[in-house]
């Protein structure tokens, strides 16, 4: 090639162009051919099905009005249609049926605690969950589920210690429940490739359970993408949507991958705004706001956070939506002292280290750097793996003048540029050309 390039400097460039477009191409992984077929309006058959179960079960209630088995039905029910449709009124119908059972019952019903509990969870409720789980353990009943779901509810809190104590309460491992909690637990520990290991266990113990086979699914395409195996978690996510068109989850990490690997923003925006239109949850505003974002489209970019703000701060949401408020408003509103106090709030609800990272990015963003830096070494440091908890790490000893340690957690963020997206990428790479 090179002789060639003396003699037909033109041709080589030409050819050079032809294979640079070519390898663009190989490069992509999404391809809008492969998932066009479920951007188009169609009836949501889970949906649609949910809503004919709703019902019924509505209608025998009215002659049976304090039916239990009726009362549990819906509320099942709606909890699952909030899943499926986003309306969070259905959430809060839900806990009030369960809550009646538990009344009727004088308290003394275990799967009842666990249904409230999983609602909590859904609405970031997590001590309350916490103290539903306690009330199922004390009954009694169904103890290995309850410790399942006590296992969940200490991962969220950041009890670290207590998840891995719960799951080893469990005398039978070899079983689904058991493994995708092992999975979560080697995640948080950092030990991506064990958890990956454990969820492919998982998927094959899945196989005869259509529900189940694609939540794993779906979590097994998402570790795929932090590990870099991202045409594997595409994949994935193709083969979910062949078996439920409606699976928004695997569409929004198609949609991902077409923004952050691809940078096919038009494509990703499409898949986005799709989604959109079927839920009625603020999430996709952020991923539009991304995308505008990286299209360097300020005025686009601010309107849809502006609409994620006003639609996250509902009374309603409480408090599902703080750790992106509160990025949201450091990152974007030159707003610290409110992240601040949405770290605060985050820390009592659930002092993780996640929580703690917000603290310390306000108290960075408002120019404390050594508070930043204080909070950053004494909950941060060691205790998570999170990519966007490096990069805030690697600014935070930048800061303070710290420039080894800076690059060393600025490189580890690095790695992880698919899951983190293309504008925080080129903040990382700015802070190690300056470092």
């Amino acid at each position: 090639m090179k002789k060639k390039a003396l003699i037909f400097p033109s041709l080589a460039f030409s050819v050079l162009l032809i294979f640079g477009c070519a390898e663009k191409q190989e490069q992509d992984i999404t391809h809008p051919a492969d998932y066009a077929a479920y951007l188009t309006p169609h009836t949501d058959a889970a949906l649609q099905k949910c809503n004919e179960e709703i019902a019924f079960w509505k209608n025998k209630q009215t002659r049976t009005p304090d039916s239990e088995t009726c009362k549990l039905r819906i509320a099942g029910l709606l909890s699952s249609r909030f899943m499926l449709a986003g309306r969070i009124e259905d959430i809060f119908t839900s806990d009030s049926l369960y809550r009646s059972v538990l009344a009727a019952s004088g308290n003394e019903n275990a799967s009842v605690h666990r249904a409230l509990a999983a609602n909590a969870i859904t609405q970031h409720q997590f001590g309350e969950a916490y103290e539903q789980i306690q009330k199922a353990l004390a009954i009694g009943e169904g103890k290995a589920s309850s410790l399942f779901m006590l296992t969940d509810v200490d991962l969220e809190l950041g009890d670290y210690d207590g998840a891995n104590r719960a799951l080893n309460r469990i005398a039978t491992r070899n079983f689904f429940p058991y493994i995708i909690r092992k999975a979560k637990i080697k995640d948080h520990e950092g030990d991506l490739d064990s958890a990956i290991v454990l969820m492919e266990t998982a998927l094959v113990k899945a196989k005869d359970n259509a529900s189940l086979s694609l939540w794993t699914k779906s979590n097994l395409a998402d570790m795929y993408g932090h590990a870099g195996r991202i045409q594997e978690a595409y994949q994935l996510y193709l083969d979910i949507l062949k078996t439920n068109p409606d699976y928004d989850y695997a569409l929004k990490g198609i949609a991902w991958i077409a923004f952050s690997h691809d940078h096919r923003y038009a494509d990703a925006r499409r898949i986005a705004q799709y989604i959109n239109q079927k839920r009625a949850t603020p999430d996709m505003h952020l991923l539009l706001a991304k995308i505008a974002g990286a299209e360097n489209d300020a005025m686009e970019k601010m309107k849809e956070l502006h609409v994620f703000d006003s639609l996250a701060n509902s009374p309603r949401y409480g408090d599902m939506y703080n750790k992106y408020l509160a990025l949201m408003h450091v990152e974007d509103f030159s707003n610290p002292a409110k992240t601040i106090a949405l770290a605060e709030r985050e820390i009592h609800n659930r002092p993780t280290p996640q929580s703690y990272d917000l603290l310390a990015w306000g108290y960075f963003h408002e120019g404390k750097y050594a508070q930043a830096l204080e909070v950053a070494e004494d909950f941060l440091v060691d205790k998570t793996f999170e990519p966007d908890v490096f990069f805030h790490l690697g600014l935070i000893y930048q800061a303070n003048g710290q420039t080894g340690k800076a690059r060393t957690y600025l490189r580890r963020a690095e790695k992880s540029a698919f899951e983190l997206g293309p504008e925080v990428t080129q903040k990382i790479k700015e802070a190690l050309s300056n470092s």
